[in-house]
This record gives C-alpha cells, sequence and structure tokens, in this order.
C-alpha cells in the first residue's frame, strides 16, 4: 500500500495504490460518494485489501471536497490519465453514490475504460438530493447558499452545486456505454437512492450487465460490504 498525490489540473489529489499480490495488468479505480472519503469509514481500505488480493492492482483517491458534478468528471478523468502513463493496461472504474455518477459519465466519455462498477449510484440526481438534504435542498433551489454542521462534519454548499446537474444526463451517459461490461451493486432498502434508480440503469445498459441487489442493504451496504467486495472480485476475475 503506497500513499500518493495524484496531479489534477491546479491541484493534487491524495491517492492510496494497493498493488495486486500478483504482477497484474487490471487496475480498479474507486471514486467515493458526497461528503465521503477514499477510507470509507474502513469499508473502502477492505475492499481494496480484498481486490488486491485477487491480482488487481486498486486506486482509491479523494475528491477535492463538496465540489460539483462537473469538476468530479474532471478530477476523474486526470486520474485516469495519472493512472494510465503509471501503470497502464485495463482500466476498470468503481464509484459509490455521487462517485458513481461520475465514473459513469467518465466511462462514456472514455471508450478505453475496460468496465464500470456501480455502487448504489443514482441517475436522479434532484430527487436524490432532496432526499439526502432535505428542507435544506430548497434553500439551494431558491438560490441561496447552504451550510450546517451535522454528524459527518461542516456542510457548506451554493446553488450551482445542484444547477451542475442540468449539464448532465445521467440515463443518456448510460446508454453510450457499449461493449463494457457493468456490474451495478445495490440495498433494497437505500433510502437515499431508492432500489427504481438502479433497476433503471440496468434497463437502459447494454449488455453484459449484472445486477445485484442486497435485501435490507442501505446506502452505504455497510451489513453487506464484505458480500459486495467478494461479488466485485469475482466480476473482475471474468474480464
Amino acid at each position: 500500500m503506497n500513499n500518493i498525490l495524484l496531479p489534477a489540473g491546479n491541484t493534487q489529489l491524495p491517492g492510496v495504490f494497493h498493488p495486486a499480490c500478483h504482477p497484474s495488468d487490471k487496475t480498479l479505480i474507486i471514486s467515493h460518494g458526497f461528503r465521503g472519503s477514499k477510507d470509507g469509514g474502513g469499508r473502502a481500505i477492505c475492499l481494496a485489501e480484498t481486490i488486491a488480493a485477487t491480482d488487481v492492482n486498486v486506486l482509491r483517491y479523494d475528491f477535492t471536497p463538496l465540489q460539483n458534478l462537473s469538476c468530479q468528471i474532471a478530477e476523474l478523468t486526470a486520474v485516469v490519465a495519472y493512472s494510465r502513463q503509471t501503470i497502464g493496461g485495463q482500466l476498470f472504474l468503481l464509484g459509490r453514490s455521487l462517485g458513481g455518477a461520475t465514473s459513469l459519465a467518465v466511462t462514456a466519455i472514455d471508450p478505453a475504460i475496460s468496465g464500470l462498477i456501480l455502487w448504489a449510484t443514482p441517475w436522479n440526481l434532484s430527487a436524490t438530493f432532496r432526499l439526502a438534504l432535505g428542507a435544506h435542498y430548497e434553500q439551494l433551489a431558491a438560490g441561496s447558499p447552504l451550510q450546517l454542521t451535522d454528524e459527518y462534519g461542516d456542510l457548506l454548499l451554493t446553488p450551482e452545486f445542484i444547477q451542475d446537474f442540468a449539464h448532465h444526463n445521467l440515463l443518456a451517459y448510460v446508454q453510450q456505454i457499449k461493449q463494457r461490461p457493468l456490474l451495478i451493486l445495490h440495498g433494497t432498502a437505500d433510502t437515499i437512492v431508492p432500489v427504481s434508480q438502479a433497476q433503471t440503469i440496468y434497463e437502459l445498459a447494454a449488455k453484459p450487465k449484472k445486477l445485484i441487489l442486497y435485501p435490507d442493504g442501505d446506502h452505504h451496504l455497510a451489513a453487506q460490504s464484505s458480500q459486495a467486495g467478494e461479488a466485485i472480485a469475482s466480476w473482475l476475475s471474468k474480464f
């Protein structure tokens, strides 16, 4: 496990590279969700170690905090470029929640991405953030910045954060991905991104595709993270 800094425009993103236990031409790049981190409360570390043990390199990193989707797409594009230059081989993307939307967009734009994994990923960002932010969403929609402190820490968002959603048609991105494998993981009890969103993505996606639903799984798949890791490792082994 190696700590690295990933160049992305005028900034550097902190990252961690987990080399596969044996030399490998596959690398999985993991993008975290809104207000998340590359460590994912420890779950992303365990996932990376599980995948690296199955002969797949893993790169996890932190986005610049609380940036809009367009900015996250630019940062992941830079991470992909760095990975091509320094690691090479096949690149697979895995994104959680908003990081999944970012990974979806980059896969649609970049035909050289080998495959995509979506973990609790929305296609309807407005509906998702209405659920995530509750009444605070309407404050942003009315044009006022949002500042609050909760169990996740301090949050400061400008209206531009949700205005940026209009620049990205995530279902169109789904339809742009052809002849590349897609794995979708989702909990049936997700209260932030309802499972119907995962089902819509699956229905629109081209083959090969696979949808795994976890009964009673929440937005983080907190109780099913080990199962999800095993499913990802098994899926990657086929390509």
